[in-house]
Formats: structure tokens, C-alpha cells, sequence
């Protein structure tokens, strides 16, 4: 790069007499007022500042940040922790950004700068070298008090200083970042607690292990059960595992009952703070440090494959982490969809209820079809597949995706009347259903080893894939430039999107693995109703209660306009379904949705609810 090509900077001792007085800038920076004096630091750069000025010259400009060293130069000089500081005795115009704002003035104000060592400029080599190179545009030479004096410009030993000590700055930076990540793993391992005690747990606080620290009051945490609020989390997660609630509807539930189920804080329960509690994984006794991670600077929630677990139980337990990993899940499924199927008065959706609403995807690209009624003399409704083929991420996601697909809500009501008529409230319903499922422990665990090996079989798909973007891009054409830049565009986007893929194998592949299997409990559907095929005599709204007590799901084949439908019966379905198929009974509509639930025995971790089983599937 460029070296700074000073101004003529003369001494009072120079051979052509006496020369005007030079003005220079300060540049200085402290990181934190945490682990240091931001105060006395500064006072020490000042000093060793004026102490290195030859004779004649003069400090005419402060510039001063309290600041990591680390950022990029667009994100210097934003803070205001430096005001805390304005008392110290030090004048302050600006900041770096300042500095090189100055700098670039017809007349500058200063005819060079100094800093105490180069990495008050930047812990980063390149920014470092940016500042150096913005300034030595503008005629200004960047000096250090620890490099060799030479004002008469930069010669090869202070480039070989500088450019070593630029080096050792950054390596510096990155080792001490590395060892404290380090050191947070080992803290977190060892079962101590980093930041606030989660809702539900308690901060146990005892001494810190090193004798001075402990001297300083300083302490470690670890989660001991808050009796209060412990059960409350138990609840949540049998709301989510137990009955598929969503956010919304939990927080709702919480707030109806304040006593029952106290809130963090005001203005009560969110939806955003039962998403915080469900996603917790600390609630399964296991300490897990490593959920957020900085990717280019920027702050990410990590893969849950990245997260570090504890290999034990390090705290009690609220719930176990096979629950835990089946409420992520079914957080996926469940998304935005709406728990209540009647919606209020007053809103536009009231028109019309849609009782597939979130439980039909489409089978070409798994996404969940949305209701629209078509204003045609039937008022015929549909639900259609959000795909676009004019999207890219879309089109390259599903190239054989037909334009348009959409199931009428007349044929869905046929087969899925069709198939609960057959296989959950008709007479032959234990024969067929017996004929689908897993007969034994030996049947369960190999239909899991298939999932397993399918789920395995497209992960490595997806990694030679990947490769194939890389080599691509590894031989994009040379003489085109053009052509070279769309491809790499693409090769990019191509990328991103198999990158999100493996994600999401990864993640079924893992919650696969911590499943276990169980053969199918066939006296559950001896316990239905023969009710026939009910959907004829349902409203609208009871259909959705239906499907909801059902957890339908149905994957939609528009090529022949199949439907493939799954349902789970677990004990909470069949306390449901008398309720909604005869609403004279007491039940559903009007029992206390937490009545049937058991209390939480704190000395056991808890199962947030009974495994549920599928009675069956159907091609119709």
C-alpha cells in the first residue's frame, strides 16, 4: 500500500533555522470501563504522547473513543460511553471517525497524528491499515511512540515495526477471544449458570472457587427450582406436547389465571416469552452454552447441533429432553397457525373459517396451503400452495413444481370423512388400522432405522451437492466476466439454500435419534365413538376443533389428486372428541383445560405428556 508522504515537518533545530510549530492530533482508545480504568489509561496514552513529541511540536486536536478495538471502521465512534468521562481533564473533539473526517479538510488542522502504540488505531490489521491509508491520502503521517522516530517519513523500520506489531494485535485479539470461549465451555460443562436464572429455576449463588475472586464478592450460579414457578413451565410444555397449543393460545391461558401461573414481569404473558421458555433447552436439567454465535460479526442463533450440551444433568429437571426435542418439533409444524377456529368478531377472517387452515401442505414442496374462497355462484373454496414459480429461491428449490396447485375444500372433506368414517369411528377400524402399524418393539425400530437411513441417504446427497456448487466455482470462466459474476450469484444462492437444507435434515435426523419407539397402543381406539363418517354434521368451527383434537395433517399429491392424512390419538383426543361430536356432553367445550393434567413430582423429571400414536394412514 501507499506509505504517508508528509508535509515538510521541521524542528526549530533544523539547518534551515527556526520552523513554525506542528500541530498534531491525539489519537487514543480504551476498550471497556469493565475490566479497566478508561480514565487512567487515557491519561497514560496522553502522556506517552507529549513525551514522544520532538521540540516545536504541539498536541492541537483530541480525538478520543472508549471502544473495542475490534470493530469495523463503519462502527467506530457511535458509542457515548466516552461522556461519562468528560471530567477526566482530557479535551475531546470527536472520535476516529472525526479524526479522519478532519483530515480530509482543505486546510487540516493538524499536520500528523500519534497514538501511543498502533493498535490504539485498530486491533484489526485491516482497518488499521485503512486508517494509515486515509490519512496518508491526505498527506498525514501516522506516528507511534513505541515504533523508531524518523519525521522525516516512514522508512523500511518502522514499516517492519508497525507491520509486526499490526500482526500481533489481531492474533492477540483472536487468542484471548478463543480462550475465554474456552473458558465458558469449561464453566458451563462444570454445570455453572451463565446470565439470569431462567423462569422456573432459581440463582444459587455460592463463593467463587478462586480464593481472590471470592475476596472481591464475586460468585458463580448454579439453578436450584423455583416451587413457585417451576410448575408453571411444566404446564407450558404439556399445553405444546400434549395439545399442540401455539404461543398466542398459551399465553392466553397464563394470563387468564395470574395466581395460578404469575408472570416474569409486566405486562404479563407474551407470546414471545413462552417462545423464549419452549426453546430453552436449560429446562431439561443439561446445561447448553453456544446457542447464539457471532457469524461475520453479526449475532445468530446457532444450529442446535452446535449447541454444547453438559454429558450430564447438571441442575433438576423440569421436563426430560425427548420432550423437549418433541415440542421443538412440533413448534416447526405448528408455526403461525391459528389455535382458535372460530375467530372473533369484527375481524375480516370471520367471514369465513377454513378448517384445513395450517393442517394441508403441498407434497412438491412441503409448504402449508392457505384457504381462499373463490366468489362463484357455489362460493367454492380452495387451498393453494404459496409457491411462485417466478421466485427464484423457489423455482430452485422445486424445480418440478407445477404453476398453481390447490385442493377444493369439498374433495378434502370426502376423503378426510372417508378415512376417519373407516379407520376411527367405523366397526372394522382395529382390523385395518393393525394392518398399517408396528405390531412390535422389532416392527417399531426398524420403521425408525428406515427413517433413520432415508434421513442419512439425503444428507449425503446434500453434501455432494454442495460439493458440486464448490467445484463449479471453482472453475467459473475467466474471459467472461459478466457470465462469471451471475454464475457466481447463483452458485451462492444455490449454496445458501442446501446449506438450510442440511440444517433441517440434521435437526429431524437428531430428534429421529433421540426418539424412542414403542409398538402402537391399538385399545386407544376402542375407546372412540362408532360415529360413522361425522363431517357432514359438523360446523365448520367443529371440524377445526376435530381436526385440532385430532392433530391432522394431510400432504396433498396434485399430480392425482391424492391425500395422504395422518392422525394422533393420545388422551387428550379422546376426552375430546365425545365433546365435539354430541356438544350436550360435558366436556371439551367446558371443562378446565387443566383439570386432567397430573402434578409435577419435582424428586422425578416429569414426562409433559403420554407418546402418541398414529392410528394409521391413508391413500385415498
Amino acid at each position: 500500500m501507499a506509505q504517508p508522504q508528509p508535509r515538510t515537518l521541521r524542528t526549530p533545530d533544523t539547518p534551515d533555522g527556526p520552523a513554525d510549530p506542528v500541530p498534531v492530533a491525539f489519537l487514543g482508545r480504551t476498550s471497556t470501563l469493565v475490566l479497566q480504568d478508561p480514565a487512567a489509561s487515557m491519561r497514560r496514552q496522553v502522556r506517552s504522547a507529549q513525551d514522544w513529541l520532538p521540540p516545536g511540536w504541539f498536541i492541537a486536536a483530541w480525538y478520543w473513543d472508549i471502544e473495542s478495538g475490534g470493530l469495523d471502521l463503519e462502527h467506530r465512534g457511535h458509542n457515548e460511553v466516552w461522556r461519562q468521562f468528560t471530567g477526566i481533564g482530557i479535551p475531546r473533539d470527536g472520535g476516529l471517525p472525526d479524526l479522519l473526517e478532519d483530515a480530509r479538510a482543505p486546510v487540516p488542522k493538524f499536520a500528523a497524528v500519534i497514538v501511543e502504540d498502533i493498535e490504539r488505531s485498530s486491533r484489526d490489521t485491516f482497518t488499521s491499515l485503512r486508517i494509515e491509508k486515509e490519512l496518508s491520502d491526505q498527506g498525514i503521517p501516522l506516528f507511534a511512540t513505541d515504533e523508531p522516530v524518523d519525521i522525516e517519513g516512514v522508512n523500511e523500520n518502522t514499516i517492519l515495526v508497525r507491520r509486526v506489531k499490526q500482526g500481533i494485535a489481531e492474533w492477540y485479539r483472536f487468542s484471548l477471544k478463543k480462550k475465554c470461549w474456552n473458558g465458558l465451555v469449561d464453566h458451563s460443562l462444570e454445570g455453572w449458570n451463565i446470565g439470569p436464572a431462567p423462569y422456573g429455576y432459581l440463582a444459587d449463588r455460592v463463593p467463587h472457587p478462586t480464593p481472590v475472586k471470592a475476596s472481591q464478592g464475586r460468585t458463580k450460579t448454579r439453578l436450584a427450582l423455583d416451587p413457585v414457578r417451576a410448575p408453571v413451565v411444566v404446564q407450558i410444555f404439556t399445553w405444546r406436547v400434549i395439545d399442540k397449543l401455539g404461543a398466542p393460545a398459551i399465553a392466553a391461558r397464563l394470563n387468564a389465571d395470574p395466581a395460578r401461573y404469575p408472570a416474569p414481569g409486566k405486562p404479563g404473558w407474551t407470546a414471545q416469552l413462552v417462545h423464549v421458555i419452549l426453546r430453552n433447552p436449560k429446562y431439561t436439567g443439561h446445561m447448553v452454552f453456544g446457542r447464539r454465535r457471532t457469524r461475520n460479526k453479526r449475532r445468530v442463533q446457532a444450529p442446535p447441533r452446535d449447541w454444547l450440551w453438559s454429558p450430564q444433568p447438571v441442575h433438576p429437571a423440569l421436563i426430560d429432553r425427548a420432550t423437549w426435542e418433541q415440542a421443538q418439533e412440533i413448534g416447526k409444524k405448528h408455526a403461525t397457525s391459528r389455535d382458535t377456529p372460530a375467530p372473533g368478531p369484527g375481524t375480516p377472517s370471520a367471514v369465513r373459517s377454513y378448517p384445513y387452515r395450517s393442517r394441508c401442505r403441498c407434497r412438491e414442496c412441503r409448504r402449508r396451503m392457505a384457504g381462499r374462497r373463490y366468489k362463484t355462484g357455489s362460493q367454492s373454496v380452495y387451498y393453494r400452495c404459496p409457491h411462485d414459480p417466478a421466485n427464484p429461491r423457489h423455482a430452485a428449490a422445486s424445480p418440478a413444481h407445477p404453476a398453481t396447485v390447490q385442493a377444493p375444500e369439498k374433495t378434502l372433506d370426502r376423503l378426510v370423512g372417508e378415512f376417519t368414517g373407516t379407520y376411527l369411528f367405523g366397526p372394522d377400524r382395529a382390523a385395518l388400522v393393525a394392518a398399517q402399524l408396528p405390531a412390535t418393539q422389532a416392527d417399531a425400530d426398524a420403521g425408525r432405522d428406515a427413517a433413520r437411513a432415508a434421513l442419512e441417504l439425503r444428507i449425503k446427497q446434500n453434501e455432494t451437492a454442495k460439493k458440486a456448487q464448490l467445484t463449479a466455482h471453482e472453475h467459473l470462466p475467466q474471459d467472461d466476466p459478466g457470465t462469471a459474476a451471475e454464475m457466481r450469484t447463483r452458485i451462492f444462492d444455490r449454496f445458501a439454500e442446501l446449506r438450510a437444507e442440511h440444517e433441517q435434515l440434521q435437526a429431524q435426523l437428531d430428534a429421529l435419534t433421540a426418539t424412542s419407539t414403542q409398538p402402537a397402543d391399538l385399545s386407544l381406539l376402542d375407546q372412540l365413538p362408532l360415529a360413522g363418517n361425522p363431517l357432514p354434521r359438523l360446523t365448520p368451527q367443529d371440524k377445526a376443533l376435530l381436526f385440532q383434537a385430532l392433530n391432522l395433517e394431510i400432504l396433498w399429491n396434485p399430480a392425482d389428486r391424492q391425500a395422504t392424512i395422518w392422525v394422533e390419538i393420545t388422551d387428550t383426543t379422546l376426552r375430546a372428541i365425545p365433546a365435539i361430536l354430541d356438544p350436550s356432553q360435558d366436556g371439551f367445550h367446558d371443562t378446565d383445560p387443566d383439570q386432567p393434567k397430573p402434578a409435577c413430582d419435582f424428586d422425578k423429571p416429569p414426562r409433559a405428556g403420554t407418546t402418541a400414536h398414529r392410528p394409521g394412514k391413508q391413500h385415498a
